[in-house]
């Protein structure tokens, strides 16, 4: 499903985004990067395909786009396998894609048994079955006899007595999207190169278009992908547990139909990484498991993130000014970022420090039933003078009011808000997730020698959470020397103009191949 596109000039673009869940409809960490991308260069050109939910989640963009984005246009995958208005009795349709579905499982069980690295034939094969002229369609899937052999097939591998009718409804949701794909490779917008911001599904679907265009194709990963799907699943109550009574595995403790989804995540992942020129990540420990998940070694390449240091030094406070008691969580207010435990960690705070305050800056329209229940536990606690949700507010307007930046996620990427408040002098308590270690203690020795610009806390814990802000609110020389130590971090490692130089040149390049292998293009320029 898609509508219509509130930007389209129909132009060629350098680069085409591909961007899940994020810019220019929601707001974030990496919605915040891909705006400093664009418009970091303004003399390349974007255009952009937005992956959604569902289209009411999103409204009008949440930033202003600026004139070197020629193109937007916008898919929603939530809702694509809806019946048509004329009903028709299921598997009434013998279809002559007898061979296309024989390959299609054959590509499955491929995917579902090989470790690590693909073979790009996959991609291609699995690309040509959904774009070709004679493609496997979405009516087929619904009700083409072919289809139901092949989900009765898979079925029999599920543990006795799994609930056929929620298999059946899981493994049609979790690919009918892939037809919105193929709709979009086949009607791609024009563009030297495309660049995805995620495997999953907009992985996936830079997949195709490298395998139907022979265009350049590059990923950037920030979280990975899989993995925060993995924690999302655990967690969702749209599958029900009590049709789904075997566990699998003996750490995640995951019903089958949840394992499911996993595994298909994870295929999108194989096949994303299998497909790119190049991927780029933030930090070490996501390029092992980027590693593990299928990912070429030889073709990945770490480029941190960048902030504007020239920007936030303006806002730094001075040097005898006082520390504000304000505890700032900067993030969508969402179960991955753990907003109890920062509820919970700040009722212990202000029983021992009574003029703390804590602050939770970031939207709120991504999870309504979890924001609720977070501001009913800040009721609960008696804690509505002190604890205080914003919403999204201007950074450079709020940090000078802000003493300590926080983060009680169980899993970031490298985050920019943390390096935000670096550069604006604020010392940061994170949770010992992605690579905020060492954005707290250092990366290289050199970067460790520095010292500490905060705290590291385990995950889930209100009490060490306590434990390690309160010292930065009443120990002055404290917080200066890890203010001291922010700033160098930031502006030594973490400056937004080396990340912006490294990707024009990542996309100079690109953008040279595809044209010189496209004489057309070539002659009209950039």
């Amino acid at each position: 499903m898609s509508k219509s596109p509130k930007y389209n000039q129909e132009s060629h673009a350098n680069i085409c985004l591909l961007l899940e869940g994020t810019y220019p409809y929601v707001r974030g960490g990496v919605s915040s990067w891909v705006r400093q991308l664009i418009e970091g260069m303004p003399d390349l050109t974007f255009s952009i395909v937005f992956l959604g939910g569902s289209a009411d989640e999103y409204d009008k963009p949440a930033y202003d786009i600026p004139p070197n984005v020629v193109h937007i246009e916008n898919h929603f995958l939530i809702g694509s396998d809806k019946e048509p208005e004329i009903k028709r009795k299921f598997w009434n349709r013998k279809t002559d894609k007898s061979a296309q579905f024989s390959l299609s499982d054959k590509l499955h069980d491929q995917l579902n048994q090989e470790e690590g690295q693909i073979n790009p034939d996959v991609v291609r094969n699995f690309t040509g079955i959904l774009t070709n002229s004679d493609a496997i369609t979405r009516t087929d899937l619904l009700h083409s006899e072919e289809a139901w052999e092949s989900i009765r097939e898979k079925y029999s591998d599920a543990p006795p007595g799994l609930d056929f009718n929620h298999f059946f409804w899981t493994v049609r949701t979790m690919h009918s999207p892939l037809f919105t794909l193929a709709n979009i490779v086949n009607n791609a917008p024009s563009a030297d190169m495309y660049h995805s911001v995620s495997t999953g599904y907009a992985g996936y679907l830079g997949a195709m278009l490298k395998s139907k265009t022979g265009a350049p194709y590059i990923i950037s990963e920030h979280g990975i992908y899989t993995k925060e799907r993995e924690i999302d699943l655990a967690h969702v109550d749209w599958i029900p547990d009590d049709v789904d009574p075997f566990k699998v595995g003996l750490d995640d403790n995951m019903g089958y139909l949840r394992q499911t989804w996993i595994r298909f995540f994870k295929s999108l992942g194989k096949m994303s990484y299998s497909s790119a020129d190049h991927v780029y990540t933030l930090f070490n420990g996501n390029r092992l498991r980027q590693i593990k998940d299928g990912a070429d070694e030889s073709r990945l390449t770490i480029i941190p993130n960048g902030v504007s240091v020239k920007t936030l030094k303006a806002v730094r406070r001075a040097g005898d000014a006082p520390v504000p008691p304000v505890v700032a969580l900067i993030g969508r207010i969402v179960p991955i970022k753990d907003i109890k435990t920062f509820i919970r960690g700040m009722r212990i705070v202000c029983s021992k420090v009574p003029e703390a305050q804590g602050w939770l800056v970031g939207p709120e329209d991504e999870d309504p039933v979890y924001v609720n229940e977070c501001r009913a536990l800040i009721e609960s606690f008696g804690l509505q003078d002190s604890v205080k949700l914003l919403g999204f507010q201007d950074l450079d307007e709020i940090f000078p009011h802000i003493g300590l930046t926080v983060l009680t996620s169980v899993s970031e990427g490298q985050p920019l808000t943390t390096l935000e408040g670096f550069a604006a002098g604020i010392p940061s308590v994170t949770t010992d997730v992605g690579s905020c270690s060492e954005l707290i203690h250092g990366g290289s020795e050199d970067d460790k020698a520095l010292g500490s610009a905060g705290k590291i806390i385990p995950i889930a814990n209100p009490a060490l959470f306590a434990e390690a802000v309160i010292p930065f609110l009443t120990d002055r020389e404290k917080w200066q020397a890890a203010s001291k130590v922010a700033i160098q971090r930031a502006e030594t490692y973490y400056d937004e103009t080396e990340m912006l130089d490294l990707y024009y040149n990542i996309y100079l390049d690109n953008i040279e191949a595809s044209q010189s292998n496209n004489p057309i293009k070539k002659a009209e320029g950039f």
